[in-house]
Order: structure tokens, then sequence, then C-alpha cells
């Protein structure tokens, strides 16, 4: 039981070590406790020296019972090597060449493929007896497997994900030509998807997505981002910086979201969700001002406020032209019938022209009154029209 194990530097030139066997010891007169093998460095002497050393008796107090610590003084000659020949190696039979590997299934060895069942073919050269094969992950390993006949392709069904090295080397004449490597890089595993939200600023009409996704085998290739079914944006991952990616969005109403992740070899996974826009407000147009409000005629442009006040006033004094027209047209036109009146000597028909008019008279007065009191001038003017009445029917009666 080793309470020190065993150490050695070849830097100092010193070894130690420190231990011991149960109960009840060891019992003898020689035993051996260590062996220590050494390698010389030149010719020379070379000394054991045994610098602290003890050997201690099994009393339960550890009395140590070594007498002497001899060591060794080694002298180091020069050794005549016997020559050794170097046996050349024997040189490939000239007619087998590596043979060319291709895959229908896996046309490079750069990119990754989902297909786990590659197919390899190769071309027999003429008086090839067989054919050996292998697949591992690693470069080192050898062709295993002997098929003869040979054959020129080989499927390898149902292969894990990860890097392939399929290797194909042909025998002819009993011996074994060089061997052919072709690489097979295989991701049938979709990526994985950890942790993925989508939150929508609508002040700033901004979309941020969060997305944890990783691919252990082939890594991820790009992202697709699609917004109510169309795809709107392809980022690569190293736009996703911290698994986080930002852009701006402006669709009013409902809309649907979706993130489509790819690795190299085609897998996808995908993640939903769904955010709603405000409607974009308008700017109100600011509302004219007087000085904005302008009228164009002809070549003429002026203010709104002077054309309409203009036109008011033109609208006023046509209807004061036409009420005063009208007027003197009806004085016109009861003389006119007065006048026609008296050439015929109907002085009958000449009173009640008088009296008509009379009566209009009094009918604007009597409606001034109901609007308000009339004054001492125009009571005075009814009343006399009043008396012209009852003298004009007065005199119609007599028939004067």
């Amino acid at each position: 039981m080793w309470v020190e194990e065993p150490t050695y530097s070849n830097i100092s030139g010193i070894i130690t070590f420190n231990g011991g066997i149960p109960a009840p010891g060891f019992t003898g007169s020689y035993g051996t406790a260590i062996s220590v093998v050494v390698k010389a460095k030149k010719v020379g002497q070379a000394s054991i020296i045994f610098s602290d050393a003890a050997v201690r008796a099994n009393d339960g107090l550890g009395t140590n019972v070594l007498n002497t610590k001899t060591g060794k003084t080694i002298s180091i000659v020069a050794k005549e090597e016997p020559v050794i020949k170097e046996i050349p190696k024997p040189e490939a039979v000239p007619s087998l060449v590596a043979l060319q590997i291709t895959s229908p299934t896996h046309p490079s060895q750069e990119l990754w493929y989902k297909d786990s069942s590659p197919i390899y073919r190769w071309k027999v050269p003429t008086g090839v007896s067989a054919i050996q094969t292998g697949i591992d992950n690693n470069t080192s390993g050898s062709p295993r497997v002997t098929y003869s006949p040979a054959i020129n392709e080989k499927t390898v069904k149902d292969l894990e994900d990860g890097i392939w090295y399929f290797k194909v080397r042909a025998r002819k004449d009993g011996e074994w030509g060089p061997v052919s490597t072709y690489i097979a890089r295989i991701d049938n595993t979709a990526p994985k998807k950890n942790d993925v939200t989508f939150i929508y600023d609508d002040v700033k009409k901004v979309l941020n997505i969060s997305a944890d996704i990783i691919d252990e085998t082939s890594g991820l290739d790009y992202y697709e981002i699609y917004i109510n079914g169309s795809l709107l944006k392809k980022v690569l991952p190293k736009e996703f910086a911290d698994g986080s990616y930002s852009l701006a969005v402006n669709i009013p109403g409902d809309n649907t979201i979706k993130l489509v992740a790819v690795d190299r070899a085609g897998n996808s996974i995908e993640s939903v969700g769904d955010f709603k826009t405000a409607a974009a407000v308008e700017p109100k147009e600011p509302t004219p001002t007087k000085e904005q409000l302008l009228v164009t005629i002809g070549s003429f442009t002026v203010p709104a406020i002077y054309f309409i006040l203009s036109l008011l006033l033109i609208i006023i004094i046509l209807m004061l032209g036409a009420f005063e027209f009208g007027r003197h047209y009806n004085k016109l036109r009861n003389k006119r019938k007065v006048r026609a009146a008296l050439g015929d000597g109907d002085h009958t028909k000449i009173l009640l022209l008088f009296k008509k008019r009379l009566e209009k008279h009094l009918e604007i007065l009597r409606q001034t009154r109901h609007n308000r009191v009339l004054s001492k001038e125009e009571k005075e003017i009814k009343e006399a029209i009043e008396s012209d009445l009852d003298e004009v029917d007065q005199a119609i009666e007599e028939g004067w």
C-alpha cells in the first residue's frame, strides 16, 4: 500500500517512494521493495545514492530497523550496435491502381445529406478477382469484407448521423491494391428547438424574434421567415446574433408568423405564432387659414372670404333692384289703368282701382301693427286711409 506513489524526475535525477504492507508485515531475510530501470545518456560513471531512507518495524512504533544504506556506482561503456539492413518494401503491383469511387446518392464529399443509405460505385479493372470493402467513422480502418467474384457497387443501409468513410480495394493475381476512400456526410435528424418567442412592438412597428435552435450534426444553414403564409425573408445563422433577430413589419390587422430553421442536410423545424398590428394613423392635413383659402377667376386669384362677401353684396343689390323695379312697374301699370278708365269715361272703374290701392296700403299697416306698435303718424295715416275707403265705397254706391 503506497503512502506516496513512486515518482521520478529526469531533470533532477531523484526517485521517491513510501509504502508498506498490512500486518503482520514482511517476514524473512531477503526481499525486493521496488525495481527501477534507468537508461544511460552517455559513456561515463553514474552513482545511485540513498539520500533519505528508512525501513520501519511493524511494532506499533514504526522503529527504523535499517542499518546500512549502500549505494552503487555504475560504469557506462560504449556498445557496438549491430548493423540492421533495411528490407525494401515490396512495390505495389503496377497493374493495380486506386479505384475511383462515385455515389449517385451522395455526389459531393463536402456536403451533408439526409439519405442514410448511401450507394457507392466504381469500375472493376480487367483481371481483378475480388473486391474488399469496409465502412467506419475513422480514416485508419481497413476494408474487411471480401466479395469474389468482384462487385462494382455497394449499398450501405441505415447509417447513423455522422461522417462515414467508405473504403474499397481490388485483388489481382493474389495481390491487394491500394485502398480508396469516399466520405459520406449524413444528417437525418431535424434541428432541436429549445425555445422560440415572437414579440411585436406596435409603436416601432418592429417584430422581435428570439430563437434557441441548434443542430449538433451538420449545423444550421439558414432561417426562413413567413408572414401570413408568404416568405418574407431568408436569414443566415450569423445574422441571428445571440439567437435574436428584428425586422420591420407594418401589416394592419391580425397576422401569423412562422420561423423555419433548416440545417445543412435540408432537415427543418418550424415555430408559429401570431401578432396584431394597429392601423397606421394618417397625418391630418392642417386646416387652411383665411390666407390659404383662395379663389381663382380667370387670371385673378383673390381670398375666398372676399369673393364670398362680394357675391353676397351683388345678390343684395340685385334683390333691391328687382324690388324697386316691381314697385315702379306696378305704379306705372296702375297709372295706365287709370288713364285708360278716364279715356273710357268709366268713373266706377277708376274708383275701384283707387280702392284697391288704398286697401293694399291699409293691409301693410295692419301687418306692421302685428309686429310692433304703430307710431302716431302711422296711426293717423291708417285712419285717413280707412276714411278714404269709406268715401270711395259711398261714391261707388251712388254711381258717381
